[in-house]
């Protein structure tokens, strides 16, 4: 068996513990690495990160012999038509994609992006099943957008030697891509070989069901985020073992295609013990595998 690439997540670890001390409780607890959840404002946000802290990081990551991946904010919407809106996040990817090759971070993740128009139209109470707002083309014409915008950012992630990782988010309100099927007829659509899936698996639960997206997605996943549920519909992020999940479908798959294996959980009262349960979760699941 390839031995798993377990990593935390800063994104888990915020309540205790800024990105420089996830990082280096990371390496003392053996973790392989540490995705960067650069979408905390009040810390971690990507235009106000100072350089000398990536710079720290990296030391961090070359001294201890530990990994990085970026992941990017949740507010950043390949399927916006706003002008504004564009400009701001390819400003944004470009900072990521320059924090991933200083990190050398194999991946950047990103989400399908939402239908904004929808948004729109619900805060102006307007019906939707009219001629001029069907939401049926507005979804689609989204969809395009957002496949166009993933297919350049994903030619800038390439020149820094970085694939492009796109999240399943079937769970999010007016979403862009509502199902795995859909997802994956994005990414085929943008006919590129350094595309590929970052399955969260808390996201598949409670979406089309952890073994049914898995079995759509196979062939596309590069990355996870490991993460448990049990409310239908509400994304809750559990530690591993917490909610309804059946990780042995995926174990296999796990415990070879070599991969990160990202620890995304959400516990504030308990983040570090947490990670630590999940991790001795993960690794009675591989071994049984």
């Amino acid at each position: 068996m390839t031995m798993p690439r377990i990593y935390t997540s800063s994104w888990t670890l915020f309540p205790s513990m800024n990105a420089v001390g996830a990082a280096r409780f990371s390496a003392k607890e053996g973790f392989a690495g540490i995705e960067l959840a650069c979408d905390e404002p009040i810390e971690f946000w990507p235009t106000a990160v100072p350089d000398s802290t990536i710079a720290e990081l990296a030391a961090i990551g070359d001294g201890e012999g530990i990994g990085y991946a970026i992941h990017a904010p949740d507010s950043l919407n390949p399927a916006t038509s706003l002008p504004e809106g564009m400009a701001r996040d390819d400003e944004i990817i470009k900072r990521l994609v320059d924090w991933a090759e200083r990190l050398s971070s194999p991946v950047l993740g990103v989400h399908p992006g939402v239908v904004h128009t929808l948004f729109g139209l619900e805060r102006h109470g307007v019906r939707f099943a009219t001629e001029r707002h069907d939401p049926l083309r507005l979804v689609e014409e989204a969809r395009m957008r957002a496949v166009e915008t993933l297919g350049r950012w994903a030619e800038m992630a390439a020149q820094a030697g970085l694939m492009l990782t796109v999240e399943n988010e079937v769970h999010v309100r007016h979403t862009a891509a509502a199902t795995a099927e859909i997802l994956a007829d994005m990414i085929a659509e943008m006919r590129r070989h350094d595309v590929g899936v970052n399955l969260d698996t808390g996201h598949a639960i409670i979406g089309g069901g952890l073994a049914e997206e898995f079995a759509v997605l196979k062939d596309r996943i590069v990355h996870f985020h490991l993460n448990d549920g049990k409310t239908h519909g509400v994304s809750e992020h559990l530690p591993l073992g917490e909610g309804r999940a059946d990780f042995s479908v995926i174990a296999d798959f796990m415990g070879t295609f070599g991969g990160i294996l990202v620890l995304e959980i959400f516990a504030p009262d308990r983040p570090v013990r947490a990670t630590l349960e999940s991790r001795d979760y993960l690794l009675g699941v591989l071994a049984r595998a």
